[in-house]
């Protein structure tokens, strides 16, 4: 391997694999200096390994379906919701796939389940004192925003493994704040604009929130399984960014009254509350105070 193809940042993988293990038996734990996309590098393994049935890239044998936790310091091709680039700067942010076996016959709320297990660990309950909202809020679907600005996303993809199916839960997270002068020759999706995690915390950097993150993700997977979102309904609405704001979502327009039980985006309009289901949509805030449109 090539120096430079190694990681530059101590990724503390044995003290973080030994987290994970009594959580998700079986699970790897690989960091890359730079790849694609973690996503598609872990959903171009799955495919690989179900149509041809012979040793897999990477090393990983033949069906073999356990977890895997894929970190890449750089990704030069990674993909936010409905395909928009998603890219990082070495150092300057988090991107990390994991990918697991999982085994529901509803997949709604997921995404909004993980969001508030990762804003959770970064922003425990104990920290907020007084405060009257949190600082990191989540924006339906997907969003992570601090401070009113958007801070990282999720997407989540599936693909058919045999009998079974795997979920690949891609995160990107801006851990620190970019020169503009990174932002400006596109080496980079997060700019000035977005928010950094070295704003809610300057110690923070990329292995330390993966320590926090990743566990914390790890257990909401295992028990999503048999509740559901209906058991993270609470969780979310304290951190709802857009609950009680005018909002549009595609030809919609109305006020945001939360998300019910099976993850839907609840909006009152003129016609009645109206149900809009993830992936169908892009979010937009709106009102006289409102920059641009923001998408999910």
């Amino acid at each position: 391997m090539n120096p430079t193809d190694s990681p530059h940042q101590d990724w503390q993988a044995e003290a973080l694999w030994q987290a994970l293990t009594p959580l998700l038996p079986g699970i790897s734990i690989e960091v890359l200096a730079r790849t694609a996309s973690t996503n598609s590098a872990l959903l171009e393994r799955v495919r690989q390994q179900t149509q041809q049935g012979s040793e897999a890239r990477y090393g990983r044998r033949a069906h073999d379906m356990l977890p895997c936790l894929l970190v890449a310091e750089h990704q030069t091709h990674g993909r936010g919701r409905q395909g928009r680039a998603w890219l990082s700067s070495p150092g300057a942010s988090l991107t990390f796939s994991l990918g697991l076996p999982m085994e529901l016959s509803d997949w709604s709320g997921l995404s909004l389940a993980i969001g508030c297990a990762i804003a959770d660990a970064l922003e425990p309950a104990a920290a907020l004192g007084g405060q009257a909202l949190p600082r990191l809020q989540l924006k339906w679907p997907n969003d992570l925003w601090l401070d009113g600005r958007k801070l990282g996303g999720i997407l989540i993809e599936t693909v058919p493994a045999g009998a079974q199916r795997m979920a690949i839960i891609g995160v990107g997270l801006n851990i620190h704040r970019l020169a503009a002068a990174e932002d400006s020759h596109g080496s980079t999706a997060f700019n000035t604009g977005f928010a950094a995690l070295e704003e809610l915390d300057p110690s923070l950097d990329a292995p330390a929130v993966l320590a926090r993150i990743a566990p914390a993700m790890a257990r909401c997977l295992v028990d999503f399984p048999q509740g559901g979102f209906a058991g993270w309904l609470a969780a979310y609405a304290r951190r709802d960014l857009t609950l009680g704001q005018a909002v549009s979502a595609g030809s919609l327009e109305g006020t945001s009254r939360g998300v019910s039980a099976d993850g839907c985006l609840l909006l009152e309009t003129t016609q009645g509350l109206q149900s809009v289901s993830a992936g169908e949509v892009s979010l937009r805030l709106s009102g006289p105070s409102s920059p641009s449109p923001l998408t999910t």
